[in-house]
Parts: structure tokens; sequence; C-alpha cells
């Protein structure tokens, strides 16, 4: 099922990969977590605590094969196995950078990837780069790996490489040199965008927009407004990148934090019989509210599945609130803006009924003025100044 692209086997340890990939152990650090082969169809839940949100409540029990005495205990034994696969697929696959993101498809020329969108190849690629990511401490370790340790793996950790964030950020046509520890594939979304390591050690996330430097404007503009609320938000700045302007912000995960995106949140709800929506604002109402005041404010249509989503304790896998919130460069649509009824992604209610509700649930106020100095345009300034007097929010 997972054949990696041929490579040398000097070129296969340095990208973490083997000729055959189908045998690993999901890590999270350096605990043990669940064991797959999907040539012997084998899942092996070794602690339960730590299994990825989107797995749990998916995986089946399959009888072990002495308890297999009708063709009936056969075909559950079969279509439970099928649904561990799925499960582990699935969550394979939503690691890995789609196609459509820019310059996807010149990240994938550079690691010799069939550029094809399936489940399938997706999965190849989360087997070469070990599923690693910046949002969580998960990974994949192989029987061959001998004694590495989470600290060779992660990517918060080490370098990323330079080649692939040039390609990455800058669509190059460039052949891959050096070690493979790169965030670059598990890293989505639409834009082009790569991540840098600071002089100070910190890693920063560099982001292009898709129509000149617009939309990295907007969202410089969108963090410099949010400077002014007291809502909770990852801090962007403006920055060059071989003279291209782009919008620059930092990791927000660590390794105690991590990651679940709404959209996971969603799904293993769903699979729990757990309501999202009461569940959403039992584990966080305030910053659940106050982001569906600030996107009303900025008229944001954007508010998707993994632009928004929760902080969960490494240790306890305990859901600990909302991360802050980021991604606002398609703020102050046009279309938006002129329709303060436009719908919202929650609850069935319109934007200007959700911002209204929230309004009435909690504190929500600038902390210093607001005016027109904070805006690009003067009808991206007049549309802010409207919203926020309709809600009763005083600017200046």
């Amino acid at each position: 099922m997972a054949q990696v692209p041929g490579r040398d086997s000097r070129e296969r340890e340095e990208a973490g990969g083997m000729e055959q990939t189908k045998a690993f152990t999901i890590m999270m650090k350096d605990r043990e977590v669940m064991r797959v082969d999907f040539d012997t169809l084998t899942y092996e839940v070794i602690q339960e605590k730590y299994l990825p949100y989107p797995i749990r409540g998916r995986l089946q029990t399959i009888p072990h094969p002495g308890h297999i005495l009708t063709m009936q205990d056969m075909t559950r034994s079969i279509l439970a196995a099928r649904k561990n696969e799925d499960a582990v697929v699935s969550w394979l696959a939503n690691r890995v950078l789609l196609l459509s993101r820019a310059n996807a498809k010149w990240i994938y020329n550079l690691f010799c990837f069939e550029q094809v969108g399936t489940d399938e190849q997706r999965v190849k690629i989360a087997l070469v780069c070990r599923a690693a990511s910046v949002l969580d401490p998960y990974w994949l370790k192989y029987e061959e790996d001998g004694d590495i340790s989470w600290s060779k793996v992660d990517v918060k950790q080490n370098p990323p490489n330079e080649i692939v964030a040039q390609v990455a950020l800058h669509g190059k046509s460039l052949t891959l040199q050096g070690s493979c520890v790169t965030p670059e594939l598990t890293t989505n979304g639409a834009y082009a965008k790569a991540w840098r390591r600071h002089e100070d050690g910190t890693l920063w996330l560099y982001k292009l927009g898709a129509d000149g430097n617009t939309e990295s404007r907007i969202e410089v503009m969108c963090s410099g407004l949010l400077d002014k609320m007291n809502v909770e938000h990852v801090h962007y700045e403006a920055g060059t990148d071989e003279d291209k302007y782009v919008c620059m912000c930092p990791c927000m995960t660590t390794q105690e934090k991590a990651v679940l995106t709404g959209m996971e949140f969603y799904s293993y709800c769903n699979v729990n019989g757990i309501d999202p929506d009461a569940r959403m604002l039992e584990i966080d109402r305030e910053s659940i509210y106050k982001m569906w005041i600030v996107d009303f404010l900025i008229s944001n249509r954007d508010r998707h599945g993994q632009n928004w989503g929760f902080f969960y304790d490494t240790e306890t896998m305990e859901i600990l609130g909302c991360h802050p919130l980021f991604d606002h460069n398609k703020a102050f649509d046009i279309a938006f803006m002129q329709d303060m009824d436009a719908p919202c992604q929650f609850g069935g209610m319109t934007m200007k009924q959700a911002a209204r509700k929230a309004m009435d649930q909690v504190d929500f106020h600038f902390t210093a003025s607001v005016t027109r100095e904070d805006f690009i345009t003067q009808r991206q300034y007049a549309s802010f100044k409207k919203r926020a007097e309709w809600l009763g929010l005083k600017m200046e």
C-alpha cells in the first residue's frame, strides 16, 4: 500500500523512510501509542490515553485468529480490520498538504511524488516524512530505526530544510539536498508558505498572498486590529523574503501544547456521540463567542475547520481551550462587507445574529482606540465602524 519512491539507502535514511513502509509505530514524543502493519492488518493499541483524537472511537476490536470459528466471524474480522485501516489512513492522509495548496506540485516534484491527490498517495508522503507536524508531537517510527528519538524528528527542534522551504514559498525548481526534516509536507492551507528559523531560535511561518501582497497586508492589518481587542490571537508582522512582501507569525504550539483543529474536533465529537456545538461552548465559551464577534467586525468569510480549534495538553490529553485566532488574510471581503446578514459557520445563524448573541454572553471591548490609520482602505474602515456601532462598541 505504501511504497516510497525509489531512493538509495542513504537517501531513504535521510528522508526517514524505507523501501517498504507498511509497518510502523505511531509515537507521541517518545511514547509508543499504536502499532500498525498494513500487510498483516495489525492494529495494536499500546497506550489508549494517547491515541490521536481523529482516531479515537473509530477503532474496532479484531477477534483473535483462534476465536474465528465461522464464516460470520471471519467476515466480522475483515470488516473490523478495514475500518481500522480506514481510521489510520484517514488520519495520516489528513496530515499531508493537499495538491491545491500553492506550490504543492513543486513540492511533490522535489520529492518525486506522483501528483495525484488520493489518500493512498498522501499516506506515502506521510510515511516518508514520518507524518511529523508543527501542530502536535505525533510521528512514525519504523522497526529499522533503532534508538531514534523524538528529538531527532521534531520539526520544531531541528532546522528546516532550506531547499524545501524555497520551493514551498517561491515555487522554485530545485534539487533536494541534505536532511528531509521539514514541516512543509504537513502544513496545509491554500497559500504559498514556508517555515523559517529566526536567529533567536524561534520558528516562524512566512506566507505569500495569492494576488500580490494584498492578502498578506490584510493579515498584518487584522493582527494590528486584534492587538486593540481583548482577544487572544497570533501576532503577524510584515516582512520580505527574496524581495517579496510576506506576512509572518511565530509557531503557536509547544512541547506541552498541541492543536486539535476544529475539523478534527467535529469529527471526534460526531464519531463519539458528542454534540460538538454544545461541547465547544463547555470547553471555552468566551473564546468561541469572541471569535464570532471578531469575524463579524472584520467581515471574515474564511473561518473553516482548519483555522480555528483547541489546544490540548500533551501529557494529560485534556482539551484546554481555544488556541489563539489566526489566518485572517481573506477578511474584509467586499461581498461580506456589503452583507451584514451573511451566514455564520456556526449554529445556523447569520454573522450578525451570532455576533449579537455573543455580545450578550461575554465582555468584549477595545483596549485602545481604533482609527482610520489602522486600515488600508476607507471602505474597510467604514465597514468596521458601522459594525462596531451596531454592536454598541466604541472605537475611539
